[in-house]
């Protein structure tokens, strides 16, 4: 763990589409904006000063109603296309590749350092110093807007839920948004704009904004040109995203996550942004000089952070002090491997759930849905198979059984796995944790909702804990919960991890690291021990039935191709066997059951 991190906070500014209610009127009455084109590319709407009311009576605690007065200012008529990005900056951090749909997978310091390049290239002044990420409101480059000029300018003067109106069900219209994105992102431009001529300001991609986040900051905000707390470890996103509903994509609604989102378990698609400039930075000049501000990142001592938080966390206790016992030695003869194991395998050209002996040996194919499969796991008795398929561009929690017959949705969701007992699973959906009962469908949050990015709930062997990986804080890491959502401690690793799959005991559990190693940490945080040193890939760890070995994924890169191999608990470095060798598999899991 490095003994200093440079946090830049990212405040999530959510979903603020509030126009006025007579949403009657159409979007055309007024008269175009007027717009400045960049040299770089790209066109810039004027955005008129003004004061409004920003957050929302209605809405969650930190959207406290309080009045706003915003400068004029210039802004991104689209949210910044992929074409635009990697022509600045020489690449395209998409996962959906299309130049005319808006980048993402885009973190904090990634857009600053967009507005930094498009301003030198157009010959202006920097705003922010890349050393400090301080910003110089008073430059007449290209910065992030900040909360209360994104919240302005999608309301477009209006005072409703959305910058249209109140009615949801017009949201479509204006936003591409679940389910009607399809999962995806879409080309800019092709809903309707606001009155200020801007578009996509509900939907298809978070939007980035200057201000870290902070809770309480509209009870104490100024009331002209507020720029956001000077202290935080997050920044601000709004707008909602093509895999959000329309809650998250009103106009008040304030998202957040870090400036720099650095793991394997998370990605950041959702995330894209678009810029601004001081209207009296342009040659309309007509207002006086923004006031200058400039904003302080916090420098954190990572190692003493989380020595702090680990000291205060209460572990859970499992029973008395185990030792390991003695455990056989050498690589495992896979002719003599024992049971059954499911992963997922794009031998056939798309990602399905396969099984096969443990062995390695007659492997087949158990799925053939239209979508991409994942994440499938036994049930206590090996019966049934829970997984996770994707259908419409958004993924569900389904069951079928070991056979792979009769298959059936259980559940929007993702990333599932089983109670002990059988009687309910545990899931992830809309990022955080949920447990569902199977016989009353009844669902309940079981994770904080500030645990924003979660993924990957295990139950623990007695079924009263849960295991979630959480990013929540700077680096991901792995929580314990328990049924009623009351936190438990953060398993004490000195890698960041996600993963987390139980022993049989309960007392310990095996996780992947950031390093891309498999890491096995006890419960009762008296030991995080590394059990995978070499220089290639390895991930998705799991116990064997006995618990004397371990499954997991192999590969030379992170891009693959990956190989399920074993390996003794207690065995040397190189003493694993490769079971598969066709094409790429992940996520297994194996049971006893033949």
């Amino acid at each position: 763990m490095p003994q200093i991190i440079r946090i830049a906070t990212i405040i999530l500014l959510t979903l603020t589409a509030g126009c006025r209610r007579d949403a009657g009127k159409s979007q055309n009455d007024s008269k175009p904006a007027d717009t400045i084109t960049s040299k770089t590319g790209g066109e810039l709407v004027l955005v008129p000063g003004g004061s409004f009311t920003m957050g929302d009576a209605a809405g969650r605690e930190d959207e406290t109603p309080h009045p706003v007065t915003v400068s004029a200012f210039y802004m991104d008529k689209h949210a910044v296309t992929q074409e635009l990005y990697t022509k600045v900056m020489g690449t395209n951090p998409s996962k959906h590749v299309n130049v005319k749909c808006p980048v993402e997978r885009v973190q904090w310091i990634d857009a600053v350092r967009f507005c930094n390049k498009c301003s030198e290239l157009d010959g202006l002044t920097p705003c922010y110093n890349t050393d400090t990420w301080d910003c110089n409101f008073a430059a007449d480059g290209y910065r992030l807007p900040t909360e209360a000029e994104w919240e302005f300018a999608c309301r477009a003067r209006g005072t409703g839920r959305f910058c249209f109106g109140d009615d949801e069900k017009e949201l479509p219209k204006y936003a591409w948004l679940y389910p009607d994105s399809k999962g995806k992102t879409h080309p800019v431009g092709e809903k309707l704009a606001n009155r200020f001529g801007l578009y996509d300001m509900h939907g298809n991609v978070w939007q980035w904004c200057h201000d870290r986040y902070s809770d309480s900051y509209y009870k104490q905000s100024p009331k002209d040109d507020p720029r956001g707390p000077t202290t935080g470890d997050k920044r601000v996103l709004r707008g909602g995203a093509w895999d959000t509903k329309a809650e998250k994509c009103r106009s008040a609604y304030r998202h957040k996550d870090f400036a720099v989102l650095a793991d394997l378990c998370f990605g950041t698609d959702p995330y894209g942004f678009r810029r601004v400039r001081a209207m009296d930075a342009t040659p309309r000049g007509a207002m006086a000089a923004l006031r200058g501000a400039t904003l302080r990142v916090a420098f954190h001592d990572a190692k003493r952070r989380a020595t702090l938080s680990l000291n205060q966390l209460s572990f859970v206790s499992t029973g008395a002090e185990d030792e390991k016992k003695t455990l056989p030695k050498g690589k495992p003869d896979a002719a003599k491997l024992k049971g059954t194991i499911i992963f997922v395998s794009d031998r056939s050209g798309s990602l399905k759930i396969w099984s096969m002996d443990a062995s390695g040996k007659n492997a087949k194919q158990l799925t053939k849905s239209e979508g991409p499969d994942a994440d499938p796991r036994f049930s206590p008795d090996g019966k049934l198979i829970l997984y996770t398929t994707v259908v419409g561009g958004f993924p569900e929690v389904w069951v079928m059984n070991r056979d792979g017959s009769q298959p059936k949705k259980i559940t929007t969701g993702r990333e599932a796995s089983w109670a002990p007992n059988g009687k309910s699973i545990v899931f992830i959906n809309d990022n955080q944790t949920f447990v569902r009962d199977l016989d009353t469908g009844k669902e309940r949050l079981v994770t904080p909702k500030d645990w924003e990015r979660c993924g990957v709930p295990a139950f623990s062997p007695d079924g009263k804990t849960i295991a979630v990986a959480s990013r929540h804080l700077p680096k991901i890491g792995i929580f314990l919960v328990d049924l009623t959502g009351k936190p438990l401690g953060q398993l004490k690793t000195e890698e960041a991890c996600c993963t987390p799959a139980w022993s049989k005991d309960g007392k310990r559990i095996l996780c992947q690291s950031d390093k891309g190693h498999i890491h096995e940490v006890r419960v009762d945080g008296k030991s995080d021990e590394q059990i995978t040193t070499r220089p290639d890939v390895q991930h998705d760890a799991r116990y064997s039935p006995d618990g004397t070995m371990f499954l997991f994924c192999r590969a030379p890169t992170p891009k693959g191709p990956w190989q399920i191999c074993v390996q003794r608990i207690d065995g040397d470095e190189d003493d694993f066997v490769v079971l598969t060798k066709e094409g790429s598999n992940q996520s297994p899991d194996w049971h006893a059951h033949e």
